[in-house]
């Protein structure tokens, strides 16, 4: 199996373009890889099956397909939502003076990848590298009912919920409910469910294909958490999350999801 994926990746190195765009005949791929035409006919079936290459209906020749694209667009959003949002994130630490940290997803999983701590001697200081199940926390919460129905479908499809690593107890019901609030007043709320005595406040970001691929989080001790607080610093994660946003390339307003 591992000479078979080594051949797949040899075969879409060679047809990355070269200023522009390249297509080669199985035959053309056979010569220049040094490869059996067999091997590389079966190999371009299988990712052509996976949208990894395409072939042209005329000439029959193959060139890399979108699934290709898609990935290195996800790739480049990731390495972009860092270096856009480190601005953003210290503007709203600045307004809120609590401690501001930037989630992503990580399969089904959400993860801290970087943290603005809080001036204050009181703070929540949570490690970066931090995962966490989607559905426990307002950082992972407010990706999650951004996903795809089929997707959260999937992740809470198996969950045994009396072994969970949250501190308060969850049921699929209460998390569904939770994620349809989310997606209506725009950002989630989380009050002691990965670390105790801790309230944190979460929004999602998009990419320019309209995609969540992470979250602008502000997080604090519970005393400092009063209702007029968590209003006037929601209010600021919605808007440098909509900022981060834009820098990012969404343009239009998401639909809402079922």
């Amino acid at each position: 199996m591992t000479g078979v994926i080594s051949k797949a990746i040899v075969i879409l190195d060679f047809l990355l373009p070269q200023g522009i765009e390249k297509e080669a005949s199985v035959t053309e791929i056979s010569k220049e890889l040094d490869m059996p035409v067999q091997s590389v006919h079966r190999i371009l079936s299988s990712l052509m099956e996976h949208g990894f290459v395409a072939q042209d209906a005329k000439t029959r020749k193959y060139k890399l397909g979108l699934s290709i694209m898609k990935y290195g667009f996800l790739m480049w959003d990731s390495l972009m939502l860092r270096s856009i949002a480190r601005p953003f994130m210290h503007e709203l630490g600045e307004r809120t003076k609590e401690t501001v940290y930037l989630a992503a997803r990580e399969n089904d999983e959400g993860v801290y990848v970087d943290c603005v701590d809080s001036p204050q001697i009181l703070k929540i200081s949570e490690p970066i590298g931090l995962k966490l199940p989607l559905y426990i926390g307002a950082s992972n919460r407010a990706i999650m009912a951004h996903l795809p129905q089929k997707t959260r479908d999937a992740i809470l499809k198996d969950v045994r919920w009396d072994a969970i690593p949250s501190l308060k107890p969850m049921t699929r019901a209460f998390v569904e409910e939770d994620m349809a609030a989310i997606r209506e007043r725009g950002y989630a709320v989380s009050v002691e469910e990965a670390t105790e005595g801790t309230i944190g406040i979460g929004v999602p970001i998009f990419s320019y294909e309209n995609i969540v691929i992470g979250s602008l989080n502000v997080a604090g001790p519970t005393a400092r958490f009063g209702e007029e607080q968590i209003a006037r610093h929601s209010l600021l994660a919605v808007k440098y999350a909509k900022k981060i946003s834009s820098e990012l390339g969404f343009r239009g307003r998401r639909d809402r999801m079922p």
